[in-house]
């Protein structure tokens, strides 16, 4: 196997993994979307899972970032991947049925995108020297 092969092998398993994080913390955020008292159990359990689903994405992501700091990324990219874990996993422990989580996500998705798109564009390169 060619080392650009190899290098790119390793690039699309951490783009895959940025990219789970964000999908598990994504579906962990729609089904646990409530915002007013619930008393259902119906509602409370289909809370928990997906807070479990928050969690697991939140692990992902901050898996992400030390694999991104292992492979040698800029710091900001290594930041950027792991502000989801960081801002998502802080707001639902701050208040695990509220907006702040929602709004957590806005902000943090886009920037781990953008951490996405610059290994990409600099082609899968170690970028640190």
């Amino acid at each position: 196997m060619s080392e650009t092969t190899r290098r790119w092998a390793g690039t699309s398993a951490w783009i895959l993994l940025v990219l789970a994080s964000m999908v598990l913390i994504g579906y962990g955020l729609a089904r646990s979307t409530f915002f007013i008292w619930a008393p259902e159990p119906a509602l409370l359990d289909a809370a928990r899972v997906g807070g479990l689903f928050i969690d697991a994405g939140c692990m992902l992501s901050l898996a992400a970032a030390v694999w991104s700091h292992l492979r040698g990324n800029p710091a900001w990219v290594t930041v950027c991947v792991g502000l989801p874990a960081v801002l998502v996993g802080w707001a639902a422990l701050i208040d695990a049925h509220s907006l702040m989580r929602h709004l957590a996500a806005a902000v943090a998705f886009p920037l781990a995108l953008a951490g996405v798109a610059e290994v990409i564009w600099a082609r899968g390169h170690r970028q640190r020297g």
